[in-house]
């Protein structure tokens, strides 16, 4: 009787190490699959991020260096020449053209390299305090002639002695953007950076005049701002500039919103910012660069 007992609690005890095993084991496969599964997720998205982040830097060099290296191949050719003939004063204005036009070129691509390492997940963008005047009058520089070409008066309307804190950079690469984007869109017209300080907290605007956008346009670029992550699907037929603002805005943390009418002009606004100084000066307003008259 005592024999059967121990028959049966061993065959009890075995039975019950075998279910804990078997229960172990299952609980180690699902681990491993649940493991697995991540590591394919993980891979997923990476490949996914990579193939978001090389298609919006296609896009973007195929968008952005196109026009100016086709204005440098045939600025170069009228320089050659020029040569040839020994037009000597022609050929020191054409050179000054290729000289500024490189100047450009060469600021995007500082600006798509800044873009595409902003884009890793483990970017932090070091930030510090700056002169927003000094900001402004760099960006006025460079558009000097840009918006010359286009008939068009770049005003700038913000504090003196406004001091932001945010990457210096970043801030940049958005407000040119910006700039270049009211200019190419508008004839004859006004461009306007302000600076105000709301109730809300310093808010920098970019104002036009010029040709506006579409409805459908204008709801493709608020599509874009809404939604910057990198895998986000990039739209071909959209303003592809406001590619580069979201994604940098949204690293910054800044907040944007696009106003647009068709004939009436882009008005496009970037919340958000942080003041160094508590203190703002009264507005004034700097006329920079005067409407070319025709000839």
């Amino acid at each position: 009787m005592i024999f059967q007992w121990i028959c049966v609690m061993m065959t009890v005890v075995s039975l019950l190490a075998f279910f804990l095993w078997v229960r172990g084991r299952y609980f180690r496969l699902e681990l491993a699959k649940k493991e697995l599964e991540q590591q394919v997720e993980d891979l997923s998205r990476r490949l996914e991020y990579s193939n978001g982040l090389k298609q919006k830097i296609t896009m973007m060099i195929a968008h952005d260096l196109q026009s100016p290296l086709h204005f440098l191949n045939v600025l170069s050719d009228h320089v050659s020449r020029f040569a040839a003939n020994d037009q000597l004063p022609e050929v020191k204005a054409g050179t000054e053209e290729i000289k500024k036009a490189t100047g450009n070129i060469h600021a995007f691509v500082k600006e798509v390299n800044l873009w595409a390492r902003s884009q890793h997940e483990n970017f932090q963008p070091a930030q510090h305090s700056f002169s927003f005047s000094e900001l402004a009058g760099e960006l006025q520089q460079f558009f000097e002639d840009m918006v010359l070409l286009n008939k068009n008066v770049l005003v700038v309307d913000c504090p003196e002695d406004v001091f932001v804190y945010t990457n210096r950079d970043i801030l940049k690469a958005i407000l040119r953007n910006l700039i270049d984007n009211a200019n190419k869109h508008t004839r004859g017209g006004e461009v306007r950076l302000v600076f105000t300080n709301s109730e809300n907290g310093p808010v920098l605007t970019v104002t036009d005049n010029g040709s506006g956008m579409l409805p459908s346009e204008l709801q493709k670029v608020r599509r874009r701002l809404s939604n910057p992550a990198v895998n986000a699907p990039v739209e071909p037929n959209n303003r592809l500039g406001y590619q580069l603002i979201a994604d940098f805005a949204h690293t910054l943390g800044f907040t944007m919103s696009v106003k647009s009418g068709r004939g009436v002009g882009t008005t496009v606004s970037i919340g958000g910012l942080a003041l160094h100084s508590p203190f703002v000066s009264p507005l004034h307003s700097t006329e920079v660069i005067g409407i070319c008259q025709p000839d």
